[in-house]
């Protein structure tokens, strides 16, 4: 019976420690960034950004591109778009690999995503904090 008992618990224990998958489909829409930090200090703030990064992903792969904002709701959508994958590392954290129009590639990788927050951090350890945008409202 102890032996159930023990088993029992590390299953549980072990089964605890595993990350809850994240919900990408969190990713699609406007997003509108808030800061950069790189070694916990405060690089840059934005108290308005006036071009908002747009994605759209479907089936772990996706395209992301720079829009900017117009009064009447719309926006002006840059002809310039680059696609994704979007992938679990090796460290279990899940990761956007870019190619650009060379074919070079750079990874992100997705250090939140809810609903309103995401936060993504690149090899120089920058950590870009995005919220979702909100149209702007001049009543």
């Amino acid at each position: 019976m102890k032996k159930t008992i023990i088993l029992f618990c590390l299953c549980i224990t072990f089964s605890c420690d595993e990350k809850p998958s994240l919900d990408i489909s969190l990713l699609n829409g406007y997003w509108e960034i808030q800061s950069v930090k790189q070694n916990n200090k405060l690089l840059k703030t934005y108290p308005f950004s006036g071009t908002i990064d747009f994605f759209e992903v479907n089936n772990n792969k996706g395209l992301r591109k720079k829009v900017n904002p117009k009064f009447d709701g719309k926006f002006i959508t840059s002809m310039h778009q680059i696609n994704f994958n979007v992938y679990q590392g090796d460290d279990n954290k899940t990761q956007i690999e870019y190619y650009d129009l060379n074919n070079n590639k750079f990874i992100e990788t997705i250090i939140k995503l809810d609903s309103v927050n995401l936060y993504l951090t690149n090899k120089d350890n920058y950590i870009y904090h995005y919220k979702v945008y909100e149209k702007l409202n001049l009543d």
